[in-house]
């Protein structure tokens, strides 16, 4: 059960498995931009049903802890595209 396909809604996953958030702190401070590192190190955990990314702020005030990567600027949700690309190229799905 634990490593059958799940669907909920328009959702299909390959498991039950979540991968829980994990702060990395490998981006640039001043930019928060996600980067090649963060897109292989969600690439080589996408087998699992779903990942949940580390923390990403909202605001440049909201930003809490160092070198965590941002999602309130347009270079940054480019960024986080490449992310998204290298778990979906292998059938993961990615929630921020």
């Amino acid at each position: 059960m634990l490593f059958d396909k799940f669907s909920i809604d328009a959702l299909t996953f390959r498991n039950r498995v979540v991968m829980a958030p994990m702060t990395r702190c490998r981006t640039d401070h001043r930019e928060a931009i996600a980067n090649d590192l963060m897109a292989e190190y969600y690439r080589q955990r996408a087998s699992t049903g779903l990942i949940v990314s580390e923390g990403v702020s909202v605001s440049d005030c909201a930003r809490g802890y160092i070198n965590n990567p941002g999602l309130y600027t347009e270079a940054q949700a480019a960024s986080w595209k490449k992310v998204d690309d290298a778990v979906h190229a292998t059938g993961g799905r990615i929630f921020a």
